[in-house]
């Protein structure tokens, strides 16, 4: 049985393990999973992504888990705090779901990382960026407590076209 971190109803999340590459390399390379994304712009080798992705699970200014539904104890995605600013207090919301999406796992893994990130790192502030056409993801967010910050007009340039980007945040609970 797995020992996670963090669990909720339907996903618990853990650190990595070496064997987590080669479905994060697969993840990186679909494009139903990075349609919207700066990542999937190009084809990643298996050894490139590990390196890529070690260094951000490494990095002591992260703290990145991978996501597993519990029902099946497979890995479904990866999600963290990037760029942590002990001073600020802030850090920046990623996730990347390679399964179970339209599911509310998104919804439930941005809600534990969050509150993870005030309760136990004592931030204030935890922000994201998001393509706008990307609603399950925006609807996601909003229902984990983020509000828009603002609009970045053609941010990412994907699929032939540009698209803009949306900023959201939640601060400190109660304090917005």
């Amino acid at each position: 049985m797995t020992e996670y971190f963090l669990k909720g109803e339907k996903i618990g999340l853990r650190p990595y393990k070496d064997e987590d590459f080669k479905e994060i390399n697969r993840w990186v390379n679909d494009e139903k999973t990075t349609f919207y994304m700066f990542t999937g712009q190009r084809p990643t080798s298996l050894s490139a992504s590990t390196s890529i992705y070690r260094e951000q699970f490494e990095n002591s200014s992260n703290v990145v888990f991978i996501v597993e539904d519990l029902q099946t104890q497979l890995p479904i995605g990866m999600a963290g705090l990037y760029d942590i600013n002990p001073t600020a207090r802030k850090a920046e919301f990623r996730i990347l779901l390679g399964e179970g999406r339209g599911k509310g796992l998104g919804t439930e893994t941005t809600k534990l990382v969050t509150d993870y990130g005030f309760d136990r790192l004592n931030m204030n502030r935890i922000f994201l960026g998001v393509t706008e056409e990307n609603a399950g993801a925006v609807r996601a967010y909003k229902k984990a407590g983020y509000k828009v910050e603002g609009i970045l007009k053609d941010d990412l340039y994907r699929n032939g076209r540009y698209y803009n980007s949306i900023r959201m945040a939640v601060l400190l609970r109660g304090t917005q």
